[in-house]
């Protein structure tokens, strides 16, 4: 089972619990925990609007908590008020900026059905029926005696005055009445925003338990990810080192009647001086006399002087087998081996080589920690530490070559900044701006992080700069009774004078013929309908 509930800004602990049994008992009632397992996964994930403040308490987050826990269903929210998102990851919920988000996230299939407001309304339920009351027992009364006055007709002057005075103050009732009840005004307001913004230096830190709001410190964590790569650089220093390899012919003779072949690549040393090896270039085969002979070419296995063997030296097989049937002698001296300037590895490679893999750790392991993050969440590079397990290298001081090569194996770190905490606090700072007689409209906020200042021992400082509109709250029937019986221009005067408006206020009266005649707005507030519309910046904002 997977559902999306969107619940109502009324909403309160009571009707939320109510909902979320109604959805539950639509999707096949509730499991025992220790069922719940063999029938596969069980979320809800509720949506709750900015205007609801149930869950701004953390006594009824956990009692939402535990009756979802006793469905043995697991719960998610989806909110962007900070409070809120606290109070939701201290009794261990999910929480999501968005529907989209949660299923991106993979939490919630994405043809989770959604159940609005009106399909999840708690079931009404008629009041008992109570019997009918026991008649009171009726109570004899005595028959009272009426006596007929009969006037004589004629009508005095002082009724007659009364007569006329109560016409006449029916007649000034009647006009009043007219006056107060008929007349209906429309006035329309467009209040002024003031535009704010604020600049904060904050600072996340591992080691923080709570916002601090003081100090504009706030919680952050410590990620880790383990890295293995390879790298290579170029030598650069240069020394004289063997190049090219020596080469000459050597002369095999057969020391029995049988046909010898020596195959190509057949290993020789030298019997006299430095030991060195040679390898044949062709393949050499022997008549089956004694004494049959053949010369073949053949080449050092290591470059340099160290093969210009001379003449005699080069007399014997790496294998001994072949010395048993032919003798080998070379009758000339060998040349060709030779030194040049080539680039030798040195002991300072290995700190260049190393400095390399480190750079290239802090990229590769901050791409990896990156795919890691949450919603809201980012870590920065100057935070990024990479702390060396083991290193290798291919090569050693001395060896010439045009490279050096190694691996190295590490754990990279750095501080993952949430930046719903950051902004908790830039919001704070806006807060503390709003003139008296406005308040904050959270739909123009907008939060964004700047350049970091400080990373140092797993602390992050940066800049964080945040905007928002503060609109004036007025009460539209405060300002009804405020301008009642006043003309148009008295009140479209005073709402000027007494408010910050972007116009001058839009007066309607009904029925329009009021407006030439009359030109007053009723003497009732009832009757006037004060309109307040979004609050507007002026272009010199």
């Amino acid at each position: 089972m997977e559902y999306i509930l969107q619940l109502d800004p009324l909403d309160d602990i009571t009707s939320m619990r109510s909902r979320i049994e109604l959805v539950v008992a639509t999707a096949g009632g509730p499991v025992p925990v220790m069922e719940a397992t063999n029938i596969g996964r069980r979320r809800l994930l509720l949506v709750l609007p900015n205007q609801n403040k149930a869950l701004r308490s953390l006594v009824n987050m956990k009692l939402l908590e535990r009756a979802v826990q006793s469905k043995a269903v697991e719960l998610g929210l989806v909110t962007d008020h900070p409070t809120v998102r606290d109070y939701a990851q201290v009794v261990g919920l999910k929480v999501f900026g968005s529907i989209r988000a949660a299923k991106r996230f993979g939490w919630i299939k994405a043809d989770a059905p959604l159940a609005m407001p009106d399909q999840t309304m708690p079931p009404l339920f008629a009041p008992p029926e109570t019997a009918e009351p026991n008649p009171l027992p009726l109570k004899q009364t005595r028959n009272k005696n009426y006596k007929l006055v009969i006037g004589s007709g004629h009508v005095g002057c002082v009724q007659q005055v009364a007569g006329a005075f109560l016409t006449a103050l029916l007649a000034i009732a009647l006009v009043f009445g007219v006056m107060f009840l008929w007349p209906q005004a429309t006035v329309t307001i467009v209040p002024v925003a003031k535009a704010l913004q604020t600049d904060l230096t904050v600072k996340g830190d591992p080691q923080a338990d709570t916002v601090d709001f003081r100090t504009l410190t706030f919680p952050a964590r410590v990620a880790q990810v383990e890295v293995s790569l390879a790298g290579m650089i170029d030598t650069i220093e240069a020394d004289f080192g063997p190049a090219a390899f020596a080469s000459g012919n050597v002369t095999f003779i057969n020391r029995s009647d049988n046909f010898q072949t020596i195959p190509y690549s057949t290993s020789l040393a030298t019997s006299s001086g430095e030991y060195v090896e040679f390898s044949t270039m062709i393949t050499a085969e022997l008549p089956g006399r004694i004494g049959a002979s053949t010369t073949v070419p053949v080449v050092a296995k290591k470059p340099g002087p160290i093969g210009n063997v001379t003449y005699g030296q080069l007399s014997r097989f790496v294998n001994p087998i072949y010395g048993v049937a032919v003798q080998i002698i070379n009758e000339s001296n060998f040349s060709g081996g030779t030194l040049e300037l080539r680039k030798v590895v040195v002991n300072s490679d290995k700190d260049r080589l190393r400095d390399n893999l480190i750079e290239k750790m802090k990229k590769e392991g901050l791409k990896r920690l990156e795919a890691t993050l949450g919603e809201q969440e980012f870590i920065s590079a100057d935070t990024i530490q990479v702390i060396p397990l083991a290193l290798t290298f291919r090569e050693f001081a001395g060896d010439f070559s045009d490279n050096f090569s190694g691996e190295m194996q590490a754990v990279v770190r750095g501080t993952v900044v949430g930046g719903y905490n950051a902004n908790r606090l830039a919001l704070a700072g806006l807060e503390a701006q709003v003139p008296k007689g406005y308040k904050l409209d959270s739909k123009g906020l907008n939060f964004g992080a700047g350049e970091v200042l400080e990373a140092r021992e797993g602390i992050v400082v940066f800049r964080i700069v945040a905007s928002g509109l503060a609109v004036p709250q007025i009460d539209s029937h405060v300002a009804a009774q405020e301008i009642v019986g006043m003309s148009i221009g008295e009140a479209q005067q005073y709402l000027t004078d007494n408010y910050e408006l972007a116009t001058v206020p839009g007066v309607e009266l009904q029925p329009a013929w009021l407006m030439d005649s009359f030109g007053r707005l009723p003497f009732a507030a009832v009757r006037i309908n004060v309109v307040v519309k979004d609050a507007v910046i002026l272009l010199k904002q």
